[in-house]
């Protein structure tokens, strides 16, 4: 399912390859792209303390598109995802409509995976955030509080707060969505147990010899990747599968 957004630019960001997977396989996909040669990739849980102007930028985006306040342009995703070869996952997910009308030349490449599990995997993820909250009780700094307010605004407008109601009907409508709005040449709709081949073939890129960082390391993965970031991955673990009717041309223009 799509929540995972990977753009690759040129040094005139250009965007050349936009990629939506489900959040659970971020980490494995960014490392495929490293082998493959896309080594500057934006993930917003890394950057939180390397680029703190980044969490403002997405409440301004969110802004834009959710509420109608102002605009958040082209322009605007360009300055975001400066320097980087590639972007990878949320909250770039909840603006897929958005980037697929910025970047009408990128490929799209769309996972899939079972509903069901995933919305067993996100359940269980939420709940486990909840627990390590409520016993957390030490002062959070501002970047923190910002990535947790941009993480509840977009929530609360793809799952209208209820996400154990709403979970596996937004799941199936994004996934739609997107197939409609990415012509058929451009759109791969690829399985992460697959691996290399469909993937490097789409991409243009030769299979590399090493395996594919995929599932088999896939919970050894997401373990890794709240401690990564000081728990901020950890506090937006939640936005897996939150990018669900974005209106298409909402707040973003050429």
């Amino acid at each position: 399912m799509a929540v995972r957004v990977v753009l690759r630019w040129s040094r005139l960001s250009k965007c050349s390859a936009l990629v939506l997977l489900e959040q659970g396989q971020a980490v494995a996909i960014q490392a495929a792209l490293g082998m493959l040669g896309y080594h500057e990739t934006y993930y917003f849980p890394s950057s939180v303390n390397d680029r703190s102007r980044d969490t403002q930028a997405w409440l301004d985006a969110f802004d834009a598109v959710f509420e109608g306040k102002g605009t958040f342009k082209k322009g605007d995703f360009d300055r975001l995802f400066a320097g980087c070869q590639a972007v990878v996952g949320r909250p770039c997910c909840a603006f897929a409509p958005q980037l697929i009308k910025a970047y009408p030349e990128a490929k799209v490449i769309l996972n899939t995976r079972d509903v069901d599990e995933w919305y067993m995997f996100i359940k269980t993820r939420m709940a486990r955030e909840q627990e390590q909250g409520e016993v957390n009780l030490e002062p959070e700094d501002e970047q923190k509080v910002a990535a947790k307010m941009l993480r509840n605004k977009i929530l609360y407008a793809f799952f209208q707060s209820d996400f154990i109601k709403t979970g596996k009907a937004a799941f199936k409508t994004h996934f739609n969505e997107i197939c409609q709005l990415v012509p058929k040449d451009k759109l791969l709709i690829y399985d992460i147990k697959d691996g290399w081949d469909p993937l490097c073939e789409f991409l243009g890129k030769s299979v590399p010899s090493e395996a594919f960082p995929g599932h088999d390391a896939l919970e050894v993965f997401e373990d890794k990747a709240p401690s990564q970031v000081n728990g901020t991955a950890g506090e937006l673990k939640s936005l897996h599968h939150a990018v669900v009717a974005v209106p298409q041309e909402a707040g973003v223009e050429a």
